[in-house]
């Protein structure tokens, strides 16, 4: 039972203007840090997709890639607004990022008039979406965390019989809509929510932004099967075959902060109690929901548990307007410091700071190809030389970020499973590599030589049991190696020219 000192609610008067006053100067500080930060690996290739779209080219056809298609569609108009300005794309995708975090914010504090007070949610807001994840600016799931907020906030307001303007629970609906389409594993999400929401009002009504956020989303998977149906017919069928090996085992899932986070928080539930704010509630659950989606994609990735992390976060601060050190029970003070325990799963992305990944060895590899240059790299992580094809303004002929379609070729026959689909599949690939680099020859190839201690064999090596790549590498000459990369420099004449390339923007 929860002593009347311990349900002591904080006062529901709007909140002042100096916490968002606050909280939009911290939006501009990350702004300013991010500016000339190095892009993130994913975020590189999808401003280079967006690029090829915006000039007509195919996706999933001429370019391969495993997700869907909103975040690539999403990029089109960041690169043609950097193509106007003639600035680069990723200085519109940076203002474009904090515009939507600034849109959310604002959403956020008005939906929080009458709930609670907001003081602590508003200041803490550019902390949890932008500071808390410098490293991961612009992933898809940093967006999702920026957008899905607004519409959690919402249910809770819902969820206690309070009322919003139809325009906000549209434009809050929207940008969940936006959120759940990055990936459908999210869609647990507003599933959740919903259950929260009918178990409180016990009755189930239809909200504009529920209309909004279904309509979009159904809108959105009929535009993917008009306008991009490569992606059920080519892509889908590959991630069935292939992708599982990146797949981690459940141990190495659990080895994450965000397992700590969620656990930490799970034990401190007995001694608190029910969160009393209703944002927390809904906050905690949502959470618990992206740590579903975050197990279901089953790779342990840091980066797929930033809503989880952020929503949790969300949770810790929203209750904390309710909390009352010097009234609550010694169990509620152990659960603040299960809570406290929790926050500290954030001090290593903050520690790490602005993303930076080791490209030394590829900025070597590369140090005398000048921009205009063609560039082809033979490896399984796109992570060892993204940005740097974008940065540095070379020339990239794949349709391919990164081969992962080979680990499982690979092992696939080290381990004496062969599979005839899998063995057509990979023709495919091997043969598409051989297009790619014969249409627009690269002056230099670089190979991971990581994935010949990992997979026990190299990708040249790999790909030349087509005999048209084979032809091809027989026109370089091995040149030196550089850390995990051998180079090999065009020195003659490629002969093997296919029918139809594709231009390259």
């Amino acid at each position: 039972m929860v002593s009347s000192a311990d349900s002591l609610s904080p006062p529901l008067r709007e909140a002042p203007v100096w916490p968002l006053a606050v909280a939009l100067l911290l939006v501009v500080v990350a702004g300013a840090l991010l500016w000339n930060a190095p892009m993130v690996n994913d975020v590189a290739w999808q401003l280079w997709v967006g690029r090829q779209l915006a000039h007509g080219i195919n996706l999933y056809t001429d370019i391969i890639e495993i997700n869907p298609p909103l975040w690539f569609w999403a990029a089109i108009p960041i690169v043609d607004l950097a193509q106007l300005l003639g600035v680069s794309s990723y200085h519109v995708l940076i203002p474009s990022v904090l515009a939507l975090d600034v849109v959310a914010l604002l959403l956020v504090r008005r939906l929080c008039r009458g709930l609670q007070s907001g003081v602590l949610i508003v200041l803490g807001f550019p902390l949890i979406t932008l500071f808390a994840f410098p490293d991961l600016f612009g992933q898809r799931e940093n967006l999702t965390l920026i957008a899905i907020l607004p519409y959690l906030v919402l249910v809770a307001r819902r969820a206690e019989g309070l009322e919003a303007s139809r325009t906000i629970a549209i434009f809050s609906g929207v940008l969940a809509a936006f959120a759940i389409a990055l990936k459908p594993h999210f869609l647990i999400v507003p599933i959740a929510l919903q259950i929260l929401y009918v178990a409180c009002v016990r009755r189930v009504i239809f909200k504009p932004e529920m209309f909004a956020l279904g309509g979009l989303l159904v809108g959105y998977a009929l535009s993917v099967l008009l306008f991009a149906r490569a992606y059920f017919t080519t892509i889908v069928p590959m991630i069935a075959l292939a992708y599982q090996d990146y797949n981690q085992t459940i141990l190495y899932q659990l080895h994450q902060p965000v397992v700590t986070m969620c656990c930490l928080l799970l034990l401190s539930l007995p001694l608190y109690g029910w969160p009393k704010s209703m944002i927390a509630r809904a906050a905690l659950l949502a959470g618990l929901a992206f740590v579903a989606a975050y197990f279901l994609q089953a790779k342990g990735w840091r980066y797929h548990s930033v809503p989880a992390m952020g929503c949790f976060t969300l949770a810790i601060v929203a209750e904390a307007e309710w909390f009352r050190w010097r009234k609550a029970s010694l169990a509620r003070r152990a659960a603040s410091a299960l809570a406290a325990m929790a926050m500290l799963s954030l001090i290593l992305p903050l520690a790490q700071g602005v993303w930076h990944n080791n490209h030394t060895n590829a900025l070597l590899a590369t140090h005398d190809l000048k921009a205009g240059d063609v560039v082809g790299v033979l490896s399984t992580s796109g992570a060892r030389y993204w940005p740097i094809p974008d940065e540095r303004k070379l020339v990239w002929p794949s349709r391919f970020m990164t081969y992962w379609t080979a680990i499982h070729a690979i092992e696939g026959s080290r381990a004496g499973r062969p599979d005839p689909v899998i063995a057509a599949m990979i023709r495919d690939v091997r043969h598409n590599a051989a297009e790619d680099l014969a249409c627009h020859p690269p002056r230099r190839i670089l190979e991971d030589r990581y994935n010949v201690e990992y997979l026990g064999t190299g990708l040249v090596r790999f790909f030349s049991a087509d005999p048209d790549f084979a032809a091809l590498m027989r026109a370089y000459r091995r040149g030196p190696n550089y850390g995990e990369f051998a180079t090999y420099d065009l020195v003659g004449k490629i002969a093997y020219r296919p029918a139809v390339c594709r231009n390259i923007y």
